[in-house]
This record gives structure tokens, C-alpha cells and sequence, in this order.
């Protein structure tokens, strides 16, 4: 089932960004620095390259992005490195 993607800028020195997966009443939530958040994106998001380089440029001038209808195995998340987190319901 497609959930939506939330990453915002958690921190500036280091830069890391935290990344917030949400499906149905779950939330799943990852803290990744640059290079790993790139790396998520391109090999794990299943997104277009051109969406890809628009959420990247949205992070850089707002501080955050969201995208909608993102298709996450949700049995892989956790070796994926997220861990479940409370959800707002």
C-alpha cells in the first residue's frame, strides 16, 4: 500500500535530514545524512529521477518536502533502517 514521504532538515552541522514514512495509522521514521538520503532516494524510492532532483532541490531551498504515493515494502523498512514510531491518529 503507497504511503506518503516526509523529510525535513533536522539538523545543519552535521547536515541530516530526518525522513518520516507514513502508511495507513503507521509511521516509520529514519535520521540520514546527505549521501544516505540520496542514496534512499534513487535505490529504495522507486520515484522518477526528475522527482527525485525536485524533492533534492525542495530540501536545499525550504528545509523540506513531501511526497505523496510512495510504494515501501513496509515488511523491509526496518533493514532498511527506519524504526516504527508513534502515530498521530
Amino acid at each position: 500500500m503507497p504511503g506518503t514521504l516526509h523529510i525535513f532538515r533536522l539538523q545543519a552541522d552535521p547536515l541530516q535530514y530526518q525522513v518520516n514514512y507514513n502508511v495507513a495509522a503507521v509511521s516509520w521514521v529514519q535520521v540520514l545524512d546527505p549521501d544516505g538520503l540520496e542514496d534512499f532516494l534513487r535505490h529504495h524510492s522507486a520515484l522518477p529521477e526528475s522527482e527525485i532532483a525536485a524533492m533534492l532541490e525542495e530540501l536545499r531551498r525550504q528545509g523540506r518536502t513531501t511526497e505523496g504515493r510512495v510504494d515501501l515494502p513496509e515488511s523491509h523498512l526496518a533493514e532498511m533502517g527506519f524504526r516504527e514510531s508513534p502515530s498521530d491518529e
